[in-house]
């Protein structure tokens, strides 16, 4: 897909003065060289009696080698496993193996998540910055979600499963409603999250949206979590893992992106990746271009 000048103008129009010149120059070079798509190293968690195994592998193509499951993870994930209730929309069993492996073995201090739903999700990733770090104060999860009252469960305020499943936890958590992915200015420093995870609206353009508001405060090199790259509709996950052009992991329905070492490539990325077809028209889809474009503009 091309980039066009025109394009980068309405960019313009959105981002600071002093960003002109580095939004032009990626411009050019975005014409000079199209990034295709890379190739994922594949890393699944098929199940609990192979979750060993996997985790090496996991390890070792992050570089930590060394890695061990901590001794009550499996246990914890068999209670997940076995858990009352499973909601729409909630983590399988298999990403959910993916996701705890992928917190344990980056041990951040901090992560934060987009799309909190019942509150699943976050009571896993709570749970393994436990096993991880013990009972240390600084150790933290945000998790922001667009609705007060949970999507599946509107009798419930969004994110009820965390007091549920991890009620020894819930003072880790730190449920933010009614938000988007906006607020991360004001919960993280730029370049201070070394892992975040997007699992909220998955029609495109948002989970563009959400990965490039959260990249000013993810380090070079950090890792951004996507769920349901394999959903098929709606494909803004999906869209976004296959044709990200620097490294990548997958475990299936679920995935990882890396973002490089100079955050501004992320530009021209962007812009090929909007000039596909929104998953939603009218006032809404014009709110999210100027969005994007905003975004873009706090990446120069």
């Amino acid at each position: 897909m091309s980039v066009s000048l025109a394009k980068y103008f309405r960019t313009l129009r959105h981002a600071s003065f002093s960003s002109w010149p580095t939004l032009l120059r990626k411009w050019a070079e975005a014409r000079r060289e199209v990034l295709p798509p890379s190739r994922a190293e594949i890393c699944e968690f098929p199940s609990i009696e192979s979750y060993e195994k996997s985790y090496a592998q996991l390890a070792a193509i992050l570089g930590q080698s060394r890695k061990k499951p901590p001794p009550n993870e499996q246990s914890f994930l068999l209670r997940m496993k076995h858990r009352r209730a499973v909601y729409p929309g909630a983590l399988g069993l298999e990403d959910c193996y993916f996701l705890t492996a992928f917190a344990g073995i980056l041990a951040p201090k901090r992560i934060v998540e987009i799309g909190t739903l019942t509150g699943f999700s976050a009571a896993v990733l709570a749970g393994a910055l436990a096993r991880t770090h013990g009972d240390n104060a600084s150790v933290r999860l945000d998790t922001i979600d667009t609705r007060a009252q949970c999507l599946v469960e509107e009798t419930r305020p969004t994110g009820f499963e965390i007091a549920e499943l991890v009620p020894e936890l819930e003072s880790m958590v730190r449920v933010h409603v009614p938000h988007d992915s906006a607020l991360v200015r004001q919960l993280a420093q730029r370049d201070e999250l070394e892992l975040v995870f997007i699992d909220a609206n998955h029609c495109h353009p948002y989970p563009l949206l959400d990965l490039l508001r959260l990249a000013p405060f993810t380090r070079r090199g950090g890792w951004t979590v996507l769920h349901d790259i394999r959903l098929g509709e709606p494909a803004g996950a999906q869209w976004l893992f296959e044709s990200w052009p620097f490294r990548k992991i997958s475990g299936g329905n679920i995935g990882a992106i890396q973002l490089p070492p100079n955050k501004t490539v992320l530009i021209p990325f962007a812009l090929r990746l909007m000039s596909r077809p929104f998953e939603i028209t009218g006032a809404r889809a014009n709110r999210l271009r100027s969005a994007l474009l905003e975004s873009l503009g706090n990446l120069a």
